[in-house]
């Protein structure tokens, strides 16, 4: 779907388009070819390993990333209004390690990323700077969180989480959160995460005391 002015005004407080006034990023968006793409609750816009060269940036709605894993899709992150997921795409490969879904019925502005690069615009300077920005703040998060569901077993995934947090001079890190938050970064049930933490202490793999953990 073509581009009209009434689209975009969704996303005027979007951080991608953060210095722009809704006339002039009309302009470039038009200028680039940039298309909406309507999605109903469930659809997706890609599947794990397909191309993805454009920007996407959620005008209403809400999207879901899931690594597909053992048989199962794991929830990696939510997107809403405003929000660009490209992020999630390692821009060497230009495809998406992961599903992305729509929750609900969904409106996606999607920024050709070809045309973007190489746009003479000062806009679209403008705009590629605010991208780079928005995914610095969120590549590490995202990177961090791949990595750890990524992971089949739960065992793995519980040391691949521990492997990103500071080590203190007794060789314990902290676990920032509680169980529930912590087990549903993991994406596992609460008491799954309990009896695996009590079967790798019964393992002599790790000793656990409360939030502080050292892995032996």
């Amino acid at each position: 779907m073509g581009i009209r002015l009434e689209d975009i005004h969704p996303l005027k407080a979007s951080p991608v388009f953060c210095g722009i006034s809704q006339k002039d990023r009309f302009e470039l968006l038009k200028e680039i070819d940039a298309r909406i793409v309507e999605l109903g609750e469930g659809q997706l816009l890609r599947r794990a390993g397909d191309k993805l060269d454009f920007y996407p940036v959620v005008i209403e709605g809400s999207v879901l990333s899931t690594m597909p894993q053992g048989g199962q899709d794991r929830p990696v992150a939510q997107f809403g209004p405003g929000e660009s997921f490209a992020e999630a795409v390692p821009v060497t490969l230009k495809h998406t390690p992961v599903n992305i879904c729509a929750q609900e019925p969904t409106r996606i502005l999607c920024i050709p990323a070809k045309q973007l690069e190489t746009c003479t615009n000062p806009h679209a300077f403008l705009v590629r700077e605010n991208l780079s920005a928005e995914m610095s703040k969120k590549i590490g998060v995202l990177t961090k969180t791949l990595s750890v569901v990524g992971e089949p077993r739960l065992s793995d995934r519980i040391l691949a989480y521990l492997r990103t947090l500071p080590v203190d001079a007794d060789g314990r890190v902290e676990i920032p959160m509680n169980r529930q938050e912590w087990a549903s970064y993991l994406r596992v049930a609460d008491k799954s995460l309990i009896r695996e933490l009590r079967a790798m202490q019964n393992d002599g793999l790790l000793e656990v005391d409360g939030r502080h953990i050292r892995v032996l």
